[in-house]
């Protein structure tokens, strides 16, 4: 296939089911920057100061909510795109990996919604993470006073 040779519907619709599967965002990132009506959102950035505050306040419930809108609606028109565009290779691997990195904000998105447990479970990561610190410290110290 040449670069200049568009995809067959074929092709279309495997990459389109590619999308559907079980694990499909493995190793798919996370876009640093998507362009939303007109104006480049920061959706990397968001996500992962999302996922890692410790307690999400109703202003940032509304954030999250108002922001899985906007992805969604990015994601179907990347996704129809993806259905009925003639695209090259090439573009369509772009095109798919980029309707895949919204699907991966929208899920890690969503999980922050649905899983209110996700806070306890960060504090619990928190404090092992603390605890193997100290752990090490302890360590140290005891190793200086053997020498």
């Amino acid at each position: 296939m040449s670069d200049n040779t568009f995809i067959s519907k074929n092709e279309h619709v495997k990459l389109l089911k590619s999308l559907h599967k079980y694990l499909f965002w493995v190793g798919e990132q996370i876009p640093h920057k998507v362009e939303i009506n007109g104006e480049m959102v920061h959706l990397h950035e968001f996500v992962w100061e999302m996922v890692n505050k410790p307690q999400l306040s109703d202003e940032n419930k509304t954030q999250i909510n108002h922001c899985i809108a906007l992805i969604s609606k990015k994601e179907a028109e990347y996704e129809y795109d993806l259905e009925i565009s003639d695209l090259t290779l090439q573009d369509a691997k772009k095109l798919f990996s980029k309707t895949a990195g919204l699907m991966r904000a929208l899920m890690d998105l969503k999980e922050l919604e649905e899983h209110p447990k996700k806070k306890r479970l960060r504090k619990f990561h928190r404090n092992v993470k603390k605890r193997k610190v100290d752990d090490a410290k302890k360590l140290i110290t005891f190793i200086d006073k053997i020498k």
